[in-house]
């Protein structure tokens, strides 16, 4: 890499952590001054956090199609946009999937303490509503797959110079012409002068 595209590969780096800092201080401190053009870009990350958070199980590229319609962005700045949403507030579909599974918790508790206190009736309908809240978030199934890597078996690859495997006729004689032809264009390059560039 040259120096010029690391050094502005650096300056980049810096700019997005400066623009990180700036939007996080702008959250943090109502009394903090951003820029015109920093402030709109803020209340449109706001409002975008906002679409993920009543919509957290989204698609990125409907997201991303979504920013763009509705704040006349491209694709790039949209990325950027989720990319900021998503360092600054954090994932709104793990915030989601943690918030249930701690509803679905509570309700749990809720019903060890009722059945502790003779309610039996309540204690069960408690924890169907808890299992009605793991089965619709899907709070039952892993975040991601843990792919098994090492059930991979790479294909037993075979590799024949024979065309006849793919269908070709073969041409008779077509090495002993492949043959001659080498020899011929070798020692072509053999006789060729090299003479050093001044």
């Amino acid at each position: 890499m040259g120096t010029f595209a690391l050094n502005e590969l650096t300056m980049n780096k810096k700019r997005e952590t400066d623009t990180l800092d700036a939007f996080a201080n702008a959250l943090a401190n109502p009394n903090f001054k951003l820029s015109p053009q920093s402030e709109v870009r803020l209340n449109r990350l706001k409002q975008i956090f906002c679409r993920w958070m009543e919509n957290p199980m989204i698609r990125d590229i409907d997201m991303r199609n979504w920013i763009m319609d509705n704040f006349g962005v491209g694709r790039d700045v949209a990325y950027s946009d989720m990319n900021l949403v998503l360092r600054l507030f954090g994932s709104a579909p793990k915030a989601e999937k943690e918030f249930q599974r701690m509803r679905a918790n509570r309700l749990v508790e809720k019903a060890a303490a009722a059945a502790i206190a003779g309610d039996d009736k309540q204690a069960k309908s408690l924890i169907k509503i808890a299992e009605v809240i793991v089965k619709i978030n899907q709070l039952d199934q892993p975040d991601g797959e843990d792919y098994q890597w090492d059930q991979i078996i790479p294909k037993d690859e075979s590799f024949s110079v024979d065309p006849e495997v793919i269908g070709i006729k073969k041409v008779p004689g077509i090495e002993e012409k492949a043959k001659k032809l080498l020899a011929r264009y070798t020692s072509e390059i053999d006789n060729v002068d090299i003479q050093d560039a001044e």
